[in-house]
């Protein structure tokens, strides 16, 4: 069904046709989150984008959700604790959080990226000794380069200054690649 008489369908009077259309809608979306998944079979090193895509197809329908919710403001209570008590299955829970922060804190891997982004957006305590915590263990080298600039991306999204200490081993590294650099072109 094209996305018109979806639409058409969503702004009907007759409430058959709406809960047809989100049926189809919601038919479409379980279609490709299934052939998502069947994606994930296939390649390991796919899982964590994947993922996030998923996780970010549902957090951005409930913040959709929530800006409508503000907008209307106290009209819509009632619908808003019924979709909040059936969007509960995918928030993530305490033991969730605790297990992300586990994997955070012990490795250093394409999923502890991802952990972070999540740790930061939910605004866990301490995150940023976390990180701060990683630079200061971190190995500048050109082959961290682009996790040192994560690390450093995730502190200036908290607002957070940079210690001294990790200040000096980024200008000792910036000046190592300048001095590479020149002894190149001689």
């Amino acid at each position: 069904m094209e996305r018109g008489e979806i639409t058409k369908r969503l702004e009907s009077e007759n409430i058959d046709e709406v809960i047809s259309a989100m049926d189809i809608m919601a038919n479409e979306l379980l279609y490709f989150i299934t052939r998502s998944l069947d994606a994930l079979e296939k390649n390991n090193e796919w899982r964590p984008f994947i993922a996030e895509r998923i996780y970010k197809l549902i957090n951005n329908s409930k913040c959709a959700m929530d800006d409508r919710f503000q907008e209307q403001g106290a009209k819509d209570d009632d619908l808003r604790f019924w979709l909040s008590s059936l969007l509960v299955v995918f928030d993530q829970n305490e033991n969730f959080i605790l297990e992300i922060l586990h994997h955070v804190i012990n490795n250093e891997d394409d999923n502890e990226m991802m952990g972070l982004n999540i740790l930061v957006r939910k605004k866990v305590i301490d995150i940023d000794e976390i990180i701060i915590e990683k630079l200061r263990k971190a190995e500048f080298t050109i082959k961290n380069y682009y996790r040192i600039d994560f690390y450093l991306d995730k502190l200036k999204t908290l607002n957070i200054g940079i210690p001294e200490d990790i200040i000096e081993k980024i200008n000792s590294f910036h000046q190592r690649v300048q001095y590479d650099w020149q002894k190149l072109y001689y």
